[in-house]
């Protein structure tokens, strides 16, 4: 198969998949484990896992999130293992689905707020052109839910129960496959010595971290996301007068 057939064969897999206005979450799992298994192709499963991440509409990635979820939770084995393939060959490949939160560093954003002319809008219209303005970074499925709960974004902010059971949801599927479990952590550990400074506070990162050290030690799910629940508590910014938000 050709890179334009293929390319072609994921954009109307993708199309298939995202047609979701009228479909209840499991209807739309449901689209997309049956678009998964149209191909033995993994190369192809994980082009439509990308192009699903970006183009979910004003979901955006959460959406994206839930769908990886609900088939998560379901009992169908096999969409779960083509999942995790496809996964694993986006961490071989250091080009996991990823979607875009505003990085720890976006406060700097503030100062070219002051101007005299923006002076006369609310706090909460300030606050959405700071995050407009401020910079974005990629984050795979475990690196969003945990900066999603812990950070300030242009996000509403996780609650802890969600992100506690999502997390143990999203490690047990990823799980699945040995590489993308020995993969995952290392990529996170790696990302955080690494990776540009700004991208995440102090509690982020001791909470990746503590994540990492748990599925390293070769813990189960429920133990991975107990012990990043554990790695400390979340400072919330009372005045930004957000909403705790379940996925």
């Amino acid at each position: 198969m050709s890179v334009d057939e293929a390319g072609s064969e994921s954009q109307a897999a993708v199309a298939d998949a995202l047609d979701v206005a009228s479909q209840s979450w499991r209807e739309a799992a449901a689209r997309l484990t049956q678009s998964l298994g149209s191909t033995y192709d993994e190369s192809l499963r994980l082009a439509l896992l990308k192009r699903l991440a970006k183009r979910f509409g004003e979901l955006g990635y959460p959406g994206f999130l839930k769908l990886l979820l609900v088939i998560a939770e379901s009992d169908d084995v096999q969409a779960q293992q083509q999942l995790a393939d496809a996964l694993a060959l986006g961490l071989s490949r250091v080009d996991v689905p990823s979607g875009e939160l505003t990085s720890w560093g976006g406060s700097s954003a503030w100062p070219a707020l002051q101007s005299p002319e923006l002076q006369s809008l609310d706090a909460h219209t300030l606050s959405h052109l700071a995050d407009a303005r401020a910079p974005r970074r990629q984050l795979g499925p475990i690196e969003y839910l945990t900066v999603w709960y812990c950070q300030r974004t242009q996000r509403p902010y996780l609650s802890e129960d969600a992100y506690r059971e999502a997390l143990a949801k999203l490690v047990a599927l990823i799980d699945r496959n040995p590489q993308a479990r020995e993969l995952y952590p290392l990529r996170i550990e790696s990302d955080i010595v690494n990776g540009r400074e700004g991208s995440y506070t102090r509690q982020t990162r001791d909470r990746l971290l503590a994540l990492a050290a748990a599925w390293r030690a070769g813990h189960d799910a429920e133990q991975i996301a107990q012990a990043a629940s554990n790695a400390g508590a979340r400072p919330l910014d009372p005045t930004q007068q957000r909403l705790l938000r379940d996925l």
